[in-house]
């Protein structure tokens, strides 16, 4: 090898070096590499098995949450009642087991669209298994159990609960609110209560929308109540 050959290569190792002791010493490195659970893989699609390579699972997982947000937002995908929805969340909590979001968002689709009642339950005891201190999959879980005993009341004061916090998914605002009708019809004494509560939600709803769907879902229910002409 000549001089300049030489110079090169040190240069090169000299880079490599620093590159890694940079990356190694960041918060992103730190907050983003994590090490994959390799047996796992062999069960799961390639692209998962691909992407613990580099380690970077937290990223990819963020990924296929847009790609799963992206499949909800088709709704020529409900017509097949999203048969490819928890699939997908199960390549997105084998990546990364402490992303809340997919459990809070998923499980709820499954209980109360899908009516897959022992898939959501199962979806987010594991979320609670791997994330033990994040409350709020405690209260889904509360939820869905009393959902199951047909106690609509805890239903709707644990998902009201819920929609209190900022990164609650949108959809369980539209559930809050047919919860609300059905209670109404269910429980006569108090049926001015539940309206009353129905009416305020969708008004907040549809002046604060925190997606399209929620805002036309409140517009129709105001409508349809004559609130709205």
């Amino acid at each position: 090898m000549t001089v300049k050959s030489y110079l090169i290569l040190g240069f090169t190792l000299l880079l490599l070096t620093v590159s890694v002791q940079t990356i190694n010493n960041s918060s992103f490195y730190v907050n983003n590499y994590k090490t994959f659970p390799y047996k796992e893989a062999k069960k799961d699609p390639f692209y998962v098995f691909i992407s613990s390579i580099s380690g970077f699972r937290v990223l990819i997982a963020d990924f296929l949450w847009m790609d799963a947000v992206q499949y909800l937002g088709d709704r020529e995908n409900g017509k097949e009642k999203y048969k490819q929805i928890y699939p997908k969340t199960k390549d997105i909590i084998t990546l990364d087991p402490n992303f809340t979001y997919p459990y809070l968002a998923v499980s709820g689709i499954l209980f109360f669209e899908l009516n897959e009642k022992e898939t959501a339950i199962d979806l987010i005891k594991y979320g609670i298994e791997k994330n033990p201190h994040y409350g709020q999959l405690r209260l889904y879980l509360a939820a869905y159990t009393y959902s199951k005993d047909d106690n609509l009341e805890m239903v709707a004061y644990n998902i009201k609960s819920v929609i209190k916090e900022k990164d609650h998914p949108p959809m369980l605002e539209r559930i809050l609110g047919s919860i609300y009708l059905k209670l109404a019809k269910k429980d006569a004494k108090n049926s001015k209560y539940w309206m009353k509560e129905a009416v305020k939600l969708w008004a907040d709803m549809y002046e604060h929308p925190t997606e399209p769907l929620n805002r036309e879902y409140a517009e129709r229910q105001l409508t349809r109540f004559g609130f709205l002409k």
